[in-house]
């Protein structure tokens, strides 16, 4: 895809739509601590979130989309909204993908490519992640192995993101234009390497929903907990909150 040259309004222009951030879609793991729940929306609370946003009209689009209508103030559907889910686990392609494609709905996938050539068996395949790719997904890099980017040196910080770019390019045959920062840490080095690249974009775990040309290198996201409740998830997508919910839903795992 050709960068989209900003035109003249590119640098007012404010585009307001949510970018969903989940990492697994799957049961609750026997004995999972409280960050580990917090990480995992379990299947039924996914089924549910999918659902909502169907019968509220909303159309996922791409971040490509997002910032061509950034640049170019290219329209975009009245209820978009861009679903991403980071470090690339095979819930992804085992729970996530099979309740989003009724809806027509894709994603991004943000892989953690060392991880995903080692074979570890929580994460995508390449031909999981490949077949992703071909049913209209993205799968983008987020670092060779997730090791924290900010205070880095240029070296650790070209390998890790030129790296995984390049790998993912490897095996999907395109090369990719987002970035994901591991754990949303990043720095000024950490942003001219990403423009250095020739990315579009990265996103990071900072909570918002506006997004402007300028910060197209820290774009701000909507994490979606698996402790909350549906309420909890209409309200960040939808209203002001915009933090993790205040308290887990009553239902055991």
């Amino acid at each position: 895809m050709t960068w989209p040259t900003p035109d003249a309004e590119a640098g007012t222009r404010r585009v307001r739509l949510p970018i969903l951030m989940y990492h697994y879609v799957e049961p609750w793991p026997a004995g999972a601590e409280e960050l580990r729940q917090g990480l995992t929306v379990r299947p039924e609370d996914f089924a549910a979130q999918m659902a909502y946003l169907n019968e509220r009209g909303y159309v996922t689009v791409s971040l490509y989309d997002l910032m061509e209508a950034l640049a170019l103030g290219r329209p975009l559907p009245e209820r978009a909204v861009v679903i991403t889910f980071d470090d690339g686990y095979r819930s992804v392609a085992e729970y996530a993908a099979p309740m989003m494609e009724p809806y027509g709905y894709t994603g991004a996938v943000f892989a953690i490519t060392q991880l995903m050539d080692e074979e570890r068996p929580e994460y995508l395949t390449w031909a999981q992640a490949e077949a992703l790719y071909a049913a209209g997904w993205q799968i983008e890099p987020h670092t060779k192995t997730h090791e924290m980017l900010a205070g880095r040196d240029r070296d650790f910080q070209l390998y890790q993101m030129l790296g995984s770019l390049q790998t993912v390019e490897a095996h999907i045959g395109v090369r990719p234009r987002f970035f994901a920062y591991p754990s949303g840490k990043y720095d000024a080095l950490s942003v001219t390497l990403a423009a250095e690249m020739d990315l579009w974009g990265a996103v990071t775990v900072g909570a918002g929903r506006t997004h402007a040309w300028a910060d197209r290198y820290t774009l701000r996201r909507l994490r979606v907990s698996g402790l909350g409740a549906l309420q909890d998830f209409i309200n960040a997508l939808e209203g002001d909150q915009l933090l993790t919910p205040t308290a887990p839903s009553p239902r055991t795992p």
